[in-house]
């Protein structure tokens, strides 16, 4: 129910928390993918420039959707998941 709550909603503070808390669950824990596609250096999406990042993150792909986070979220994420590579 915190979807609905009006308080606002507390800023992730690094690209691993927001990996975790919003990405880890479709795409797993190493990146390894479940659900959603692997994101792993061997991963499509790996050669792709931060523009697909954002755009896929932000607006949705396929079967994923949009993510609601800041800017600085989705910048931090993105550097989280190409730390890994």
């Amino acid at each position: 129910m915190s979807a609905c709550s009006q308080e606002p909603i507390q800023e992730l503070s690094s690209g691993q928390a927001v990996y975790e808390a919003r990405c880890s669950a479709c795409h797993g824990p190493n990146l390894e993918g479940r659900v959603g596609p692997a994101l792993d250096a061997n991963s499509p999406s790996a050669s792709m420039p931060d523009s697909y990042w954002i755009q896929t993150i932000t607006k949705g792909k396929g079967s994923m959707p949009a993510q609601r986070l800041t800017d600085n979220e989705v910048e931090l994420v993105i550097e989280y998941i190409k730390s890994k590579y």
